[in-house]
């Protein structure tokens, strides 16, 4: 009976209240994050193969061992969100605070950086209700309710180190922890029947590894006058098992009742990322990225879920970079950038995978020679109405501000 109702959630016939984010989120782990920086995100969310001076990747430690200062991100964003179902439509958004990534050079000839952060892995957000109308007096009016929130965040901390022929490794401990609550609720429109709620929480935490491997330019292997910066880089998330606590609540008019207290573990399959990436001509920047991630593997209490299956995700992204970093002409030092990325999500219903294309741009705005502010939008399309599932229009818009600054170098005296 509950996995109807769950179903009942994606088919839902007429809302009156939409999703703060999507429906589909009650799936897995929700909507996941693929990067924290929003200059990766204008390039299509990845950026494997990277190596920035500005920022600091959350998806390839390798990339620190580039680190000359020390640097600080913090990221917010706007989410809203077109559903169309098969006879309505609605619009919602929310604004969220993305979280804080914080790293520093400690040997830039030996490429050993250090980086810390918080920051967000996935996200689950959706709220609907159906308004029923009964003629039997009995039972009357009444409104199925469904709601969702809460996700995934990690806390992270590890180093990078350049290693012979150039390249780098990079490692970080991770630790999970999140919280999803679910709520299904029948409330009536009237003083005789007891509206009732129904609520299951899951409390996941545990730890994961990360690990990164980037090479060193490469442009001399391949003898092209125009190509520099040449790069490849790969990572890989590893989870342990999250134990996992779960309560169910079951509330009445008249009735508070905790029906059940029991744990278990959340396994969360192992996530691959591979990057290439080049600069043309000095000014264009083009990066091409891959990842992929078996849900299918997926489980909470020894369960898998039909309506999960193999994700990956494909995107390419260019960069207009400036001729003139320390030019005084402000407009000569901002960057440009666009994306585009195909994603098969983790979410199938009915036999139908749930496929998203984004578009993405974004720009960096030179506060001075060091600091930015960044800013992205990203436009993606996702789900359909075979069987009465949703299509979605998404609009993200990211904003950071990134610092770098002389903290805690040693000089020769």
């Amino acid at each position: 009976m509950i996995k109807k109702i769950l179903v009942l959630i994606i088919a839902s016939i007429s809302f009156v209240n939409a999703q703060s984010s999507s429906a589909y989120t009650r799936y897995g782990i929700g909507d996941l994050k693929y990067s924290f920086s929003t200059r990766y995100q204008g390039l299509g969310q990845l950026g494997v193969s990277l190596q920035d001076k500005y920022h600091i990747s959350s998806i390839n430690p390798a990339a620190w061992s580039n680190f000359d200062r020390t640097k600080i991100e913090f990221a917010m964003s706007y989410n809203g969100v077109i559903i169309n179902s098969s006879n309505d439509k609605f619009f919602s958004a929310e604004t969220e605070v993305e979280g804080i990534n914080f790293g520093f050079p400690i040997s830039t000839d030996l490429g050993i950086g250090f980086a810390a952060g918080l920051i967000p892995f996935s996200r689950v957000s959706y709220q609907s209700k159906q308004n029923f109308s009964n003629p039997d007096s009995l039972i009357y009016n009444y409104d199925l309710i469904f709601e969702g929130k809460g996700g995934l965040s990690k806390i992270f901390v590890g180093s990078s180190v350049k290693i012979p022929f150039d390249w780098s490794l990079g490692a970080t401990l991770d630790y999970y922890f999140g919280n999803f609550k679910y709520l299904s609720a029948i409330a009536f429109n009237n003083q005789t029947n007891f509206s009732s709620e129904y609520d299951l929480i899951y409390k996941p935490s545990g730890f994961g590894a990360s690990f990164g491997i980037l090479s060193p330019d490469l442009t001399n292997t391949i003898g092209f006058e125009n190509i520099s910066n040449l790069h490849f880089g790969a990572s890989v998330n590893y989870f342990s098992k999250l134990k996992t606590d779960s309560v169910v609540t079951s509330i009445s008019s008249v009735l508070l009742d905790t029906v059940a207290f029991y744990s278990d573990y959340m396994t969360i399959p192992t996530k691959f990322n591979f990057g290439l990436s080049f600069v043309l001509s000095q000014r264009y920047l083009f990066t091409f990225d891959y990842s992929l991630q078996n849900f299918s593997e997926f489980k909470v209490f020894s369960k898998s879920s039909d309506n999960l299956q193999n994700s990956y995700k494909i995107s390419t992204g260019f960069e207009l970079q400036p001729i003139n970093e320390l030019s005084p002409r402000f407009w000569e030092r901002v960057l440009w950038r666009i994306g585009l990325s195909f994603e098969k999500t983790p979410y199938k219903f009915s036999g139908i995978g749930i496929n998203q294309y984004s578009f993405f741009g974004g720009v960096s705005l030179p506060i001075n020679p060091d600091n930015l502010i960044d800013i992205s939008l990203q436009y993606a399309k996702r789900g359909t109405n075979e069987k009465r599932l949703l299509k979605e229009d998404f609009i993200r818009l990211n904003l950071s501000l990134v610092f770098n600054e002389l903290w805690f170098l040693r000089f020769d005296k």
